[in-house]
């Protein structure tokens, strides 16, 4: 039997970095905001054709090294008896986008698997600090350590429509926090209750009809001094009736958030112009 899953993608529509653990990694406060059904999976078990090996091909946007999926079935295996499985991944998002396509693959794999194999159950920390947002199929989460630590929302899910802009350019994440630190000097803007805080008044904010504007992110301000085009973008996104606009993650991907009330139509002709954008996504 072939089983076909949608994967998910997010936005950080907040991020701040609070410090630096004692395993290396840095502490993080973030608003996870989930894109649905942007990528996905085609799933066949492999029985009785003597196949003792994964089959995992991806078509679509490339990846390079290690794909996340086999992570996911190497951890699965320590708990319980996962059969080989064919699987076909259709990519939409490019890696390095800053959107979690990778953790949204794992996610939805995770869940396949717990639905249909008597193995104890993963949280998705074990192949990935965003993957737990993804195992739980949340709309929307206050999100701390490394990521995965979730607290649910209590205010309402906002009404958008979700235009992210992909550039040609990437920028790594070892290379995003070489320009944070330079620019932080070990000074982080705001402490973990202070981000948290933030993270509520933001996500009431939504329900609001005044505009929340640019969202906050630390990786922000060095970004768009490396890359100028992003302040032209957000004043595009502004210009067209966006609500909100940002950078997810540590780049490279923008996003816009636009009323049902204002949908973005008119402004995606703008954005195709620009020479610098690679893809554009639309998620309703």
């Amino acid at each position: 039997m072939t089983v076909h899953l949608y994967s998910a993608a997010k936005l950080n529509l907040t991020l701040r970095i609070t410090g630096r653990r004692e395993d290396g990694y840095h502490e993080l406060r973030s608003l996870f905001y989930a894109l649905p059904s942007v990528e996905s999976l085609t799933i066949t078990p492999l029985y009785g054709h003597n196949v003792k090996e994964d089959d995992i091909a991806v078509k679509g946007e490339k990846i390079f090294g290690r794909n996340i999926l086999s992570d996911v079935l190497a951890a699965a295996r320590k708990l319980g008896d996962v059969p080989p499985l064919r699987i076909r991944l259709l990519k939409a998002i490019p890696p390095g986008s800053g959107l979690g396509g990778g953790s949204g693959n794992a996610g939805a794999l995770i869940s396949w698997i717990h639905a249909h194999w008597e193995a104890p159950l993963m949280t998705g920390e074990e192949t990935g600090s965003d993957v737990p947002f993804f195992v739980r199929k949340l709309p929307w989460a206050a999100v701390r350590g490394r990521g995965e630590e979730i607290e649910l929302l209590t205010a309402p899910l906002p009404s958008r429509i979700a235009l992210v802009v992909i550039p040609r350019w990437k920028v790594s994440t070892k290379r995003a926090f070489t320009l944070l630190s330079q620019r932080l000097n070990r000074r982080f803007p705001l402490t973990p209750r202070e981000a948290e805080d933030e993270i509520h008044r933001i996500a009431e904010g939504f329900s609001t009809p005044s505009s929340g504007g640019l969202l906050p992110n630390d990786f922000a301000p060095p970004l768009m001094e490396l890359h100028p085009e992003y302040s032209r973008l957000f004043s595009l996104f502004k210009e067209e009736g966006a609500r909100e606009w940002g950078i997810s993650g540590s780049g490279s991907g923008a996003f816009a958030l636009f009323g049902r009330d204002a949908p973005p139509w008119r402004g995606m002709k703008r954005i195709e112009a620009l020479d610098w954008v690679r893809k554009i996504l639309l998620v309703e």
